[in-house]
């Protein structure tokens, strides 16, 4: 017999994490607007860059879990303001590479900071070091439960 103590209701979980991620979204997304001029989405595309180095606006979507289109209209935004430059790819002319240029890996490097600063205010009075990487660890394991089904999905199958 299926009790309500035999189960989880998952909701509340997926309401909380919903919330939560709004919440952090906006309040570091305002703080790079405010010291960097940057919007979080754009900073989050220079920072895949800055991280692979050399890459494709394919490679930003995945890494960032949004469509190609949405990466490429990012990587656009990100290029107009001067801080990535594309050049042709020579092993697939279908596509472009993406480096950042000086003033984007400044900006990233800025960027990083105050993203730091931002988050340890939100995390540091609500979790000590070790629930911290508890939690991470949870939300990975989460995360790649989930990436067959993504990678399926996402392949049109």
């Amino acid at each position: 017999m299926d009790t309500r103590a035999d189960r989880t209701d998952f909701y509340p979980l997926f309401s909380t994490l919903t919330r939560l991620e709004t919440e952090l979204w906006d309040a570091v997304d305002a703080r790079l607007r405010q010291e960097c001029g940057l919007p979080l989405g754009r900073f989050e595309a220079m920072v895949v860059v800055s991280s692979l180095g050399t890459c494709r606006v394919f490679d930003i979507a995945s890494a960032l879990a949004i469509t190609v289109g949405g990466a490429s209209k990012l990587v656009d935004r990100v290029e107009a303001a001067g801080y990535c430059s594309r050049k042709m790819n020579p092993g697939d002319r279908r596509s472009s590479l993406l480096d950042l240029t000086a003033a984007g890996s400044t900006v990233v490097e800025r960027g990083r900071q105050v993203v730091e600063e931002e988050l340890a205010r939100w995390f540091t009075p609500a979790l000590s070091p070790t629930e911290t990487t508890t939690l991470l660890d949870l939300l990975a394991r989460l995360r790649s439960a989930q990436r067959p089904a993504l990678d399926f999905k996402a392949a049109g199958q």
